[in-house]
C-alpha cells in the first residue's frame, strides 16, 4: 500500500468536514476540530476554502462557554441546485432543489410517454422550461437525477425495457447531456422513492426496509443495512411476479403477474365489472380515470370506489406478506395513490398482511404508508447528486 500524499490527506480532511458541517446543519470551527481530531489550524484552512468556493457559509454567532463566542457555519443552499425529474406513464414531476435538499420549484409536464420520441420530447420540455424560467439556476446545477419505471442499466445511464412507457435501449443519460450539458444518475422509481424516505422520511432510522409502489403498476424497492440494494442491471420486479398461470396477460408478455391484479389498469378494469353488474356510483367515463380519481371518489364514500380499492387493500397485504416472508424487513412502506385515502385502507392492508405474514416476523414488522408522497423521489434523486457531484472527495477539487 502506498502511503496518502499531502494532496490526497487534504481531500480526506476536506470531505470529513463537509460530511460534518452537512450532518450537523450548524457547527463552530472549535467543534469541527474536537471532532475530527485535526488541529485548528487545520480545520480553519479548508474552512476558509470551503467558504471561499461558497460550498459553507457562517451563519451566526453562538453562545459562549466562557471563552470568546464562536462562530456558526452551515452549508451554503444556494452553492449548487439538482434537477430531479420523475418519469411516469403520463409525463413527469421535476423540480429544482437546492444543496439542503430544499425544494426550489416543482412542476408537472403532462404528456403520454409511450415511445422514445416522447420521452425526448418530455425531457427537452423540461429542461427548456428551466432554461427559461430558472436562468440564474442553470449554471449551478452539477448534476441532473431521473427516476423511471423498468429495467435500467446504472452505470451507462440507460433504460433497457420499461413495458409501461414501451421503451427499448433508451440512453437518457446521454440524452440529458445533449440537452443540458450535465451528468445524470437513472435510478428505478421505487429505489429513488425508498431513497427519499431513508433519508427524509419515514424509513429514517430504520436499517432494513422494503418500499412498495402500487401506481401504474407494483414497483418495489430494499434498503438492507441502511444501502440501497442494486444490483448492475435492473432491479427487483414485485409486479412481475406470477401469481396465476392463467391470469390476464400483462404488458410485459407473460400471463397472471401481480400487475394483472393490483394496480390503475386492474382497478379500472375491476370498476367496469362493478358497475356492469349494477353497483350504484356517482363516476362515469371510467377508463378516462386514473387512479388518484378512484381515491377522491372513495373518499366521497363512493360505493364502487370503496369496493374496489378494498378489494385492492386486501391484495396489497398479500404482496407485502410474501415481501416479509421473503426478506424479514423491519418496515414495509407502501407508496402511490392510495396513501390519499382518507378512510382506514391501511388498517386493511396491516390485517391482509398479518394475516399471511410468518408470524415470527410479523411480530417485529411495521407496515405503514408514505408520508412525503412523490416528493420523496424528488428528494431522494436529488440527495443522491449531491452526494456524488458534492459530497465525495474527488468531487471536491
Amino acid at each position: 500500500m502506498k502511503k496518502a500524499d499531502q494532496e490526497t490527506l487534504k481531500l480526506v480532511n476536506r470531505s470529513v468536514i463537509l460530511e460534518l458541517i452537512r450532518k450537523n446543519k450548524e457547527i463552530s470551527r472549535i467543534d469541527l476540530a474536537e471532532q475530527t481530531k485535526l488541529s485548528p489550524t487545520t480545520v480553519s484552512a479548508i474552512t476558509s476554502e470551503l467558504i471561499t468556493k461558497k460550498l459553507v457559509t457562517e451563519l451566526r454567532v453562538g453562545e459562549s462557554n466562557g471563552g470568546r463566542r464562536p462562530v456558526m457555519m452551515g452549508l451554503n443552499p444556494q452553492a449548487a441546485y439538482a434537477l430531479a425529474i420523475r418519469l411516469t406513464t403520463n409525463g413527469a414531476t421535476y423540480a429544482l432543489v437546492d444543496l439542503s435538499c430544499s425544494i426550489v420549484c416543482i412542476k408537472e409536464c403532462i404528456g403520454k410517454i409511450d415511445s422514445e420520441a416522447a420521452a425526448e420530447r418530455v425531457l427537452q420540455e423540461i429542461i427548456s422550461t428551466i432554461k427559461d424560467k430558472y436562468p440564474e439556476y442553470v449554471e449551478k446545477i452539477v448534476g441532473v437525477g431521473v427516476s423511471t419505471p423498468g429495467v435500467i442499466d446504472y452505470e451507462n445511464g440507460i433504460i433497457l425495457y420499461s413495458a409501461s412507457l414501451h421503451l427499448k435501449n433508451f440512453n437518457i443519460s446521454e440524452t440529458i447531456k445533449n440537452l443540458l450539458g450535465t451528468d445524470a444518475i437513472i435510478f428505478k422509481d421505487a429505489d429513488a422513492l425508498a431513497l427519499g424516505e431513508q433519508h427524509f422520511g419515514i424509513g429514517e432510522g430504520y436499517k432494513d426496509f422494503a418500499y412498495i409502489l402500487v401506481e401504474n403498476g407494483v414497483g418495489m424497492a430494499y434498503v438492507n443495512s441502511q444501502k440501497l440494494f442494486r444490483l448492475p442491471y435492473g432491479g427487483m420486479e414485485l409486479g412481475h411476479i406470477v401469481v396465476d398461470i392463467n391470469g390476464a396477460l400483462c404488458r410485459c408478455g407473460n400471463r397472471g403477474c401481480l400487475g394483472t391484479v393490483i394496480s390503475e389498469l386492474p382497478v379500472l378494469k375491476r370498476l367496469n365489472e362493478l358497475i356492469e353488474g349494477g353497483m350504484q356510483t356517482e363516476m362515469q367515463n371510467i377508463s378516462s380515470l386514473k387512479f388518484k380519481d378512484i381515491v377522491n371518489y372513495s373518499n366521497q364514500e363512493d360505493p364502487a370506489a370503496l369496493m374496489v380499492l378494498k378489494e385492492q387493500a386486501e391484495l396489497i397485504g398479500v404482496a407485502c406478506a410474501n415481501v416479509i416472508n421473503l426478506f424479514n424487513p423491519e418496515l414495509v412502506i407502501v407508496g402511490g395513490p392510495l396513501t390519499g385515502c382518507s378512510w382506514d385502507i391501511l388498517d386493511l392492508v396491516k390485517d391482509s398482511t398479518a394475516r399471511r405474514a410468518l408470524r415470527p416476523y410479523n411480530s417485529k414488522v411495521k407496515v405503514e404508508f408514505s408520508k412525503l408522497g412523490y416528493k420523496s423521489s424528488l428528494l431522494g434523486l436529488a440527495n443522491e447528486v449531491f452526494e456524488k457531484m458534492i459530497f465525495k472527495p474527488t468531487a471536491l477539487i
